[in-house]
């Protein structure tokens, strides 16, 4: 990696940064020192390797013809394979141009045998691969998936391949999230590899693990691995390598985005209630009415928990308790069973515990 100015940029790499109007590289990733080092040691190689068959050709009658014929066979052999290592170091140098990148304000050069433009815009999937290094993950490439459905490869030998890996990164969730966003406005699934997020919640394994929004709670990133924690579990509900996970961060901003709207005021989230005032409200309930609290629903019959997967009749409930971070609801009379809702997912706990503090009274009458 080097920064340029716009004297040292090849006058081709110019003339395509401008047509494509991608602005001036600032930096070029060259991995040109394992080309030198290849071009330094081939040599070294072929000297090796004549010093051995010319001390064969030479000392032959005096040394190796009294030896038995496969072990000076063999010493041929080792000079033929040095010079063999020669070429195999000299001819992938020679003839195989090496990968350069050129990093502009608008996206990518990838130049190889010729010069592929990648707009940041046009990237639809970004994904990296690691690989075990002396028992601990590395980075091992970056994997770029253009919308004509050119996939493009930044390995290892690309210096500084972690620094080009987090612009990359940043610059593609800066394109690809308001997209995503929308579609999930729209209610569309998003696919993350083996993450599924929708308005209802996360799926993993096409659907047959499920984690609703009302029972997440948060999610941990670091450089390897993503965990996503269920609300009040000290151990994830999944953790996966980010090894061939496709556009992490933007997955991290959908997630962010989805929690962010579980938190929306009951005002803006049921229009239906917010046309009555608090006494009115207690009348929609005794008249039949399922009235909504995010996460938690109820009526006359029970609470419905987790979009109605859950039904608990009043009759089944011991206790209803709301805390400063949760929601209690403990059942049966000998056998108890605890059910919690964090506090974020419900909306106005006020009149929540209003409504509920009258339908328990109402069950001992």
């Amino acid at each position: 990696m080097r920064l340029t100015s716009e004297k040292q940029i090849p006058r081709k790499i110019q003339a395509c940064a401008h047509a494509y109007q991608l602005g001036i590289p600032r930096i070029v990733y060259d991995p040109r020192g394992s080309s030198r080092l290849s071009l330094f040691l081939s040599p070294l190689a072929f000297i090796v390797s004549a010093l051995i068959v010319g001390a064969y050709v030479t000392f032959y009658d005096q040394i190796f013809s009294w030896w038995p014929l496969w072990q000076s066979l063999m010493v041929l052999g080792i000079g033929v394979a040095w010079f063999l290592i020669g070429l195999w170091m000299l001819v992938p140098a020679l003839l195989i141009p090496s990968l350069r990148v050129f990093l502009c304000p608008k996206g990518l050069i990838y130049q190889r045998y010729s010069c592929d433009v990648i707009r940041w815009q046009d990237i639809v999937q970004l994904e990296k691969t690691l690989k075990v290094d002396h028992g601990s993950l590395s980075l091992s490439s970056y994997r770029l998936l253009r919308s004509d459905g050119t996939a493009f490869l930044l390995d290892s030998d690309l210096p500084h391949l972690d620094r080009l890996g987090g612009f990359m990164e940043r610059e593609v969730s800066r394109h690809l999230l308001p997209q995503a966003l929308a579609k999930y406005e729209a209610e569309a699934s998003l696919t993350f590899g083996q993450l599924e997020v929708s308005p209802t919640g996360l799926s993993l394994q096409q659907g047959r693990y499920r984690l609703p929004w009302s029972q997440y709670e948060r999610l941990s990133l670091d450089d390897t691995t993503i965990s996503i924690y269920g609300y009040g579990d000290s151990q994830p509900w999944v953790t996966l390598s980010l090894s061939g996970l496709p556009n992490v961060w933007v997955f991290k901003g959908i997630i962010e985005h989805a929690t962010k709207q579980a938190r929306v005021p009951l005002s803006e989230s049921s229009p239906i209630l917010s046309q009555y005032p608090q006494s009115l409200q207690l009348a929609l309930y005794a008249a039949g009415e399922t009235i909504s609290f995010g996460a938690l629903a109820l009526n006359r019959t029970g609470i419905y928990l987790n979009d109605g997967t859950r039904f608990l009749p009043w009759d089944q409930i011991a206790s209803f308790g709301i805390g400063e971070h949760e929601i209690i609801i403990k059942c049966g009379d000998t056998h108890h069973e605890l059910y919690t809702l964090p506090l974020w997912t419900i909306t106005n706990p006020p009149l929540l515990a209003q409504i509920t503090d009258y339908a328990l009274f109402q069950q001992y009458l």
